[in-house]
């Protein structure tokens, strides 16, 4: 693992990076978005060693860097200042992922926990409304764990929204299921390709036997939407 440092509005962003050894075919990459905790690396230490033997880049950013977050709380996330903030800096670090030498800028997904995944949906969201067809396709795929896409970013999705993997515990407490389900709900209304997958009796926090089943859900979205 490598970290590097991106400079967005004016203020240095940790991206956390594991790149494959360059080959003559260019790879696939994963953008990883931690959750409210910005533990980073709970998440990096268990899907690293899987995506990149499998041959794909991957790109954490500690995105609270952009406002000097620690924890995000229900204040902050809804204050109407940083969440765009996140957004804009995940929006670069998507650009930074797409500009590195031997990644496929066409073959890019988002993978997000938690509030990460919320910020993800919306960023994808905003894309998907683009009048542009390239910005449209900047995100091949979307991994969606315990998150959802509420307002306001839910009215900007299209049918240009990417194929999405939508994961969550049915007994979550801190983001209910429900987001899971009305996210279902949007992607067949605009008959987007997408996969719900719930998980009885998994709260939050998953159990090791649930991080398991997510790992492989996981491996197999990726493998079909990337390689």
């Amino acid at each position: 693992m490598q970290q590097t440092q991106l400079s967005v509005a004016g203020k240095m962003i940790r991206i956390d990076q594991h790149e494959p050894p360059a080959t003559a075919a260019k790879h696939p990459a994963i953008v990883l978005l931690h959750g409210a905790g910005g533990n980073v690396g709970w998440w990096l230490d268990r899907l690293a060693p899987h995506l990149t033997a499998a041959g794909l880049a991957l790109y954490a950013p500690h995105y609270f860097d952009r406002t000097g977050t620690a924890h995000a709380d229900l204040r902050t996330i809804t204050d109407g200042v940083h969440v765009p903030q996140w957004i804009d800096t995940i929006d670069a670090t998507l650009a930074y992922a797409a500009a590195r030498p031997g990644i496929d800028r066409a073959r890019i997904a988002l993978l997000g926990i938690s509030l990460g995944s919320f910020l993800s949906l919306a960023l994808t969201a905003r894309l998907s409304a683009s009048a542009s067809a390239a910005e449209q396709r900047r995100i091949r795929a979307v991994v969606d764990i315990s998150g959802g896409l509420v307002a306001p970013y839910d009215a900007l999705a299209t049918s240009h929204f990417p194929p999405t993997l939508i994961l969550h515990g049915e007994s979550d407490q801190i983001v209910p299921v429900a987001n899971a389900h009305q996210l279902d709900a949007l992607l067949t209304k605009l008959a987007v390709p997408h996969t719900l997958r719930l998980l009885p009796e998994e709260g939050h926090f998953f159990s090791s036997a649930a991080q398991m089943q997510l790992l492989l859900a996981v491996g197999g979205f990726l493998s079909k939407h990337l390689t």
